[in-house]
Formats: C-alpha cells, sequence, structure tokens
C-alpha cells in the first residue's frame, strides 16, 4: 500500500513538472506564433514562398527527429532527451533574435524545431504513462490545456510587445523564457516515477517486433488525421490567415494577435472538453464534433470581414485544434502497448510534422496560384474539403474510451 501510494505521489511530482515545462515552453512560443508570417513577409521583403518556405523550416529537422527522440525515450526515459530539446530551443531563439539574414533565420527555425521536437513528443508518451487508461484522456488534455494557457498569455503580450518595440524584441523574449524553461526541466527526474521504461541498449532503431507492435490500423489513420489537421493549422491559419488578416482585410498586428488568442482559448477549451468527454464517451464521437466545428470555422472565415465575426471564428477553430490536439494521442495511447508508447507518440507527431512542413507550401502555392483575395478563399475552401475528406476516414474507426472498446 505504502509502495502505491509513494508511486502516485512521484507521478503526480512528474506531471506537475511536466505542466510547469510544457507551460514555459508554450508561452516562449506565444512570442512568436502570430507576429512571425508578417515579421518574416516585412523585416527580409520576402515573397509569399519565402513566408511558407520560412515557416515550413521549423518542421523540416523536427519532422526527422520526432520518431528517434520516441524511440530514445524508450529505452533511456525522458530527462536527458528533454534537457538536450531545450538547450538547442534556446539556441535557435537566440540566433532568430540575432540575425538579418533569412536563410539562417529558416536554420535557427530548424534547430528550435528539433528542439521542441524533443519536448512534445516526450511530453505526451510520457503522461500517457503516468496515468491509467480510463484517466488518460484528461491527463492529456488538462496537460495541453494548462500549456496553450501559456500560449495564450505569450501571444497576448507578444502583440503589445511587437507594437512597441518592434517584433525582432520577441524573439528576445522568447530566448529569456526558454532558458526559464531549460531549468525547469532539469528537475525532473524520469525513472524515479511510476513509470517502467525498457531496459534495452540505447538505441535510435526500433526491432522489427516493436514495429509491428506500433503499426495498427488507429495508429495509422492517426497519423493522417494528424498531418491533414496540421496541413490546416501551419499552413492556412499558421501562414496564410496572417497576411490576409493584416494586408487583405487591413487588421493591425495588435488585434490579429487578438484574434490568435480567441483561439488559443478555443485551444484550451477543446483540450479540456475533449479529453474529458473521450474518457466518458468515447475517442471517436468527440472527434467527429471537432471536425464539425473546424469545417464550419474554418468556412466562417471566409465570410466574416469584421473583427468579432472573426474573433468568433477563430474560437472555434480553436475548439477544433484542442480537440485534436488532446483526443488523438489518447487514441494512440490506447492502441499500443507501454513499452513502445514512445515510438507510437514518435511516429504520430512525425507526421503531424510532416503536415507542418508540406502545409505552407501547399497553401501559399494555392493562394499564388489563383491570386489575389479569390486565391486565400479557395485556399481556405481547401482546408474545409480536407476535414470532410477526415470525417470519413475517422468514421471507419473503432470507438475508445481509455483502453475500452465500444462496440456498436
Amino acid at each position: 500500500m505504502q509502495d502505491w501510494v509513494d508511486n502516485m505521489e512521484n507521478s503526480m511530482r512528474e506531471y506537475y513538472l511536466m505542466v510547469l515545462g510544457g507551460t514555459l515552453t508554450m508561452f516562449a512560443g506565444g512570442f512568436i506564433w502570430p507576429i512571425f508570417a508578417p515579421f518574416v513577409r516585412t523585416e527580409f521583403t520576402a515573397s509569399l514562398q519565402q513566408v511558407g518556405f520560412a515557416v515550413s523550416g521549423y518542421f523540416f529537422l523536427r519532422m526527422m527527429a520526432e520518431f528517434p527522440i520516441g524511440v530514445l525515450s524508450d529505452r533511456m526515459g525522458p530527462r536527458l532527451p528533454l534537457i538536450g530539446g531545450r538547450v538547442l530551443a534556446v539556441i535557435g531563439a537566440f540566433i532568430c533574435y540575432k540575425t538579418t539574414n533569412i536563410w539562417m533565420l529558416i536554420v535557427a527555425r530548424m534547430i528550435w524545431g528539433m528542439g521542441d521536437a524533443s519536448f512534445f513528443c516526450i511530453g505526451m508518451s510520457y503522461v500517457s504513462r503516468l496515468f491509467p487508461a480510463e484517466k488518460r484522456g484528461r491527463a492529456m488534455g488538462i496537460f495541453q490545456a494548462v500549456e496553450m494557457v501559456g500560449s495564450f498569455m505569450g501571444q497576448t503580450i507578444g502583440g503589445y510587445a511587437a507594437a512597441e518595440y518592434g517584433p525582432r524584441f520577441n524573439f528576445l523574449l522568447t530566448s529569456i523564457v526558454a532558458v526559464i524553461a531549460l531549468v525547469s526541466v532539469t528537475m525532473i527526474k524520469g525513472n524515479g516515477s511510476a513509470v517502467q521504461i525498457s531496459q534495452k541498449k540505447v538505441s535510435f532503431i526500433p526491432t522489427k517486433e516493436e514495429m509491428r507492435k506500433v503499426l495498427n490500423r488507429t495508429v495509422l489513420v492517426a497519423c493522417i488525421i494528424n498531418l491533414v489537421s496540421m496541413m490546416i493549422n501551419s499552413g492556412l491559419l499558421g501562414t496564410i490567415l496572417p497576411i490576409y488578416a493584416t494586408e487583405d482585410l487591413g487588421l493591425p498586428l495588435t488585434k490579429y494577435a487578438f484574434l490568435v488568442s480567441a483561439s488559443t482559448v478555443g485551444s484550451i477549451s477543446g483540450n479540456l472538453i475533449g479529453g474529458y468527454l473521450s474518457d466518458k464517451m468515447g475517442r471517436k464521437k468527440i472527434l467527429l464534433a471537432g471536425f464539425a466545428v473546424g469545417a464550419l470555422s474554418i468556412f466562417g472565415l471566409t465570410v466574416s470581414q469584421s473583427f468579432i465575426p472573426l474573433m468568433v471564428m477563430m474560437f472555434l477553430k480553436g475548439i477544433f485544434w484542442g480537440i485534436v490536439y488532446g483526443v488523438v494521442p489518447a487514441y494512440i495511447a490506447d492502441a499500443v502497448p507501454d513499452e513502445v508508447r514512445g515510438i507510437g507518440i514518435g511516429t504520430f507527431r512525425t507526421f503531424m510534422d510532416l503536415g507542418g512542413l508540406v502545409g505552407p507550401m501547399v497553401m501559399t502555392s494555392i493562394v499564388a496560384g489563383f491570386g489575389g483575395s479569390q486565391g486565400y478563399v479557395y485556399s481556405f475552401y481547401f482546408g474545409v474539403a480536407s476535414i470532410i475528406g477526415l470525417i470519413g476516414l475517422t468514421w471507419t474507426l473503432e470507438d475508445t474510451a481509455g483502453n475500452v472498446v465500444v462496440v456498436h
């Protein structure tokens, strides 16, 4: 009995430290998210395609790092990869602050992305291990929702900081907070929690047996869901929307930062609601509801011209992303054994980063191909059509709540 109590206390300590580290990491990133595309556009006099490439750069090394980091975390535990990732994030953020060369900026974002891959891949797999299946959705939902509170704070402060001191100043703020996040993750023990880490020798390459345990239908469908959702989130809403809002609709950068903050509030809500309800009602039902909200909100962005309707649509868009980001990892955690959960999450996040990589290039190509305001509208229509496709794909999955299959 005493061992069980001690294990629970250790698990909760580790969980709170992960929440703290995640909140600081997202707080640091929040300074950059609303201002990055307009910053690249104006500071480097970049074309729309160059802006898309700069946004995609963050996901290039991050995509290639997710899977080996997931494998490594199964082998040696979370602590050292977490620390190494935060060091890379500090380096990347500071180079972004100092550089005046767009290609160096892209390289710095690649370094930064690889550092973030370490935290977010390990964070998901580690938190999923700390809790039993019937509590996993809520635990992951709260973990990611609190992270997004940090992002919301960063976005709100970042909009004012950029307006007052210029957008480059935001990268300095990010560097400072990233150092604090680095200090916080050094307190994580990893091997001192209830988690049982595999005792195999350290390797970045999984065995065939491990991959057979991971590559089931649920994981593959979840990977496609994340690929398409991230194409929309990074390409459409992270690259096209800020330029459309500031150049075509004429919104000032501070107002656009408020729109991004409204989206983050929606994401927080989506994580909390989605995680809780998916434990109670099943993952599939909640995902389908999230997709319906996503299609409605993205279509709504094409007909909303003034600030308040745009804010409502951005809030709903956040609900969609929060549900996807919170429920899909829990779906995967249900579908793979504990000893390969890091590999499962790494696989899923690799596809998410692939969406972040190709999304900006696809969406900017659509806008450039059609040209003008019409190009923006068609890129949003493409996003709506993509979500409708995900609804059909998700419908083929079995419903789960925790690790219990819901029989219809």
